[in-house]
């Protein structure tokens, strides 16, 4: 693992980056001059983010614990003793970070209980508390000055942007449709504030602006057809990324004369981006035979990689979208499909190790970009009103036939695998649709979605409030038309449930009651309870879980091997 580098903004020779060490993502000084790095950190769970001041002179990371909640620390860039990045912070879970010009001046936002809580103060001394807000609101970015903070809430609810200016709290509005999202501020101070956002449309998704004299402002021009993140580059230019079927494209854009350049990318995913103060282009990339690596160019040249070892196979079943891959030989194979979770993220042309040893161990992968897939467009990500889960559902089982019409898939031998979300639709399909699939095997799922829903982090909820048009108590029909917990009678299959006791997102003890119905009903199961919470950092466990997933496919499915001729002293698995 390792995560594009953050610049000091005053201090082109400075930066911190996140690494893996010993299997665990760890804060890393990097020395861009001599090209030295420094392990800053030996977190036992690893760490998921860490910042660097604008003069460079200190690192900040959040040092968590396995349910989320930790706290800010600081170190000197060389090395040295490490103190609470601000004092009198509680902890909590971590909603953001940002820093003025000068780095005199930050900002941080904790998730404390049902509160979002935001403290501004100065570097390694006193904090103080400038907004306290019930759910989840994120901050995004600071003015130069510091005079203003934007946060970031439910996109299409009533704070979908939150602007705490010298003089008031002003509140820019989403809506169903019309989703709303800050991005970033122009980062030079001599000019007047102006904050980047992203607007959904029935068109597409639209780059926008707002000052404080002018509120916001549609450069409609600037309309993307699929989804879109964007940041500065320059005075009055912008770098955006597209995602579109699975892959990444990036242009350069001058507000003002409205011209538009495409920079030079490898064919491939683009997993996260940034600039050097040199202007240089740092991106994550990876491609289905290449693990991510970090690239470096130059806006007008591309970064070398290697050619393809062989082009990913895909395949569009109606409107809808699939990753293939088969081991070698002739079909029809055991066939499993890898669910994303999200649902507002999809699978793309990158590297998954967990393709490779299904594949290997002899069975068809298949990864599908369902409803309210990102990478589709607006239309895809919304258009099937509150038939959260069923019509997801309905796309797996679409491209479940049609894998089976190209002579992919063993109609008898077909499952599902997830986490998270994919999960949840994975245990949701056992029970909606049990003549289609043979086994589900899900980690950290929702398995009971009010449950769930009760119990998970505010930022969560207000996910699912978002799918659902509410709350359990405001819409209790469609929650429980979308929990596998209302179908459990009706699986036949084999279920395979991974849980961890401090999993803050999907709560075990909702994962622990499916079991327990399962059990009753006397249908085939295994649980398996695993550390590190929801997001393990450990590498380790995710690939003790992979294995624990083969294994149980494996024992269900029970591949086909070709006989082998009584001579030819061969009896290996192909």
């Amino acid at each position: 693992m390792i995560g594009v580098p953050a610049f000091a903004a005053h201090d082109s020779g400075r930066a911190a980056q996140i690494r893996e060490v010993d299997g665990r993502p760890q804060a890393v000084a990097w020395d861009v001059r001599s090209d030295r790095h420094r392990i800053v950190t030996a977190a036992p769970q690893g760490v998921d983010l860490c910042e660097i001041e604008p003069d460079g002179s200190h690192l900040w990371w959040f040092d968590a614990a396995e349910r989320g909640v930790g706290r800010w620390l600081r170190q000197p860039f060389g090395g040295g003793r490490t103190t609470p990045a601000m004092s009198d912070v509680p902890e909590g879970r971590m909603y953001g970070i940002a820093f003025d010009h000068t780095g005199a001046t930050s900002a941080v936002t904790i998730g404390n209980g049902e509160q979002s809580q935001c403290y501004l103060g100065v570097p390694g001394r006193q904090a103080r508390l400038a907004i306290a807000a019930t759910g989840f609101l994120g901050l995004v970015d600071m003015t130069p000055s510091g005079g203003t903070l934007a946060m970031a809430g439910r996109p299409d609810g009533p704070n979908a942007v939150c602007l705490r200016t010298p003089e008031a709290l002003v509140q820019l509005p989403g809506e169903r449709g019309r989703a709303l999202w800050p991005l970033e501020f122009q980062p030079n101070p001599d000019v007047e504030p102006e904050l980047l956002l992203a607007v959904e449309s029935v068109a597409g998704y639209t780059v926008a602006t707002w000052q404080p004299d002018t509120g916001v402002r549609r450069h409609d021009w600037l309309t993307f057809d699929t989804e879109i993140t964007a940041r500065w580059h320059g005075p009055r230019t912008v770098l955006v990324q597209q995602d579109r079927a699975g892959r990444s494209t990036v242009c350069t854009v001058d507000l003002d004369t409205r011209k538009i350049r495409p920079v030079p990318t490898p064919e491939g995913t683009i997993l996260d981006l940034t600039s050097s103060p040199d202007g240089r282009l740092h991106y994550l990339w990876s491609r289905t035979d290449l693990a991510p690596r970090l690239l470096v160019s130059d806006p007008d040249s591309p970064a070398t990689v290697p050619e393809p070892a062989g082009r990913q196979r895909e395949i569009w079943t109606g409107s809808i979208h699939s990753f293939l891959a088969t081991p070698t030989g002739a079909g029809p194979w055991p066939t499993v499909f890898l669910v994303h979770g999200g649902p507002a993220t999809h699978d793309r042309d990158c590297h998954d190790p967990r393709v490779r040893v299904f594949t290997e161990a002899g069975f068809a992968v298949v990864r599908t970009n369902y409803r309210g897939s990102t990478g589709y467009g607006p239309a895809w990500r919304r258009d099937f009103g509150h038939r959260v889960g069923l019509a997801q559902l309905d796309d797996l089982a679409a491209a479940r036939a049609h894998v089976i019409e190209l002579g992919v898939a063993d109609p008898d031998r077909i499952g599902l695998a997830g986490y998270s979300w994919g999960a949840y639709l994975a245990l949701l399909a056992m029970g909606v649709q049990p003549s289609e699939w043979a086994v589900a095997m899900a980690a950290f799922p929702v398995a009971d979605y009010p449950a769930a829903h009760q119990g998970t982090t505010p930022a969560l909820r207000e996910v699912d409030e978002e799918l659902f048009g509410g709350t359990p108590e405001e819409f209790p029909e469609r929650y429980r038309a979308a929990s596998p917990m209302t179908y459990v009678n009706q699986v036949r299959g084999s279920v395979l449930l991974v849980s961890s006791p401090t999993d803050e997102k999907c709560p075990a003890e909702q994962v622990e009651r499916y079991a327990t119905a399962l059990r009753r009903r006397r249908v085939p199961h295994e649980l398996v309870w695993v550390g590190g919470g929801h997001h393990s950092r450990d590498s380790a466990d995710h690939a003790s879980v992979m294995a624990t997933m083969l294994r149980f496919a494996t024992e269900v499915l029970t591949p086909r091997v070709p006989s082998l001729p009584e001579d030819s002293g061969d009896r290996s698995s192909p």
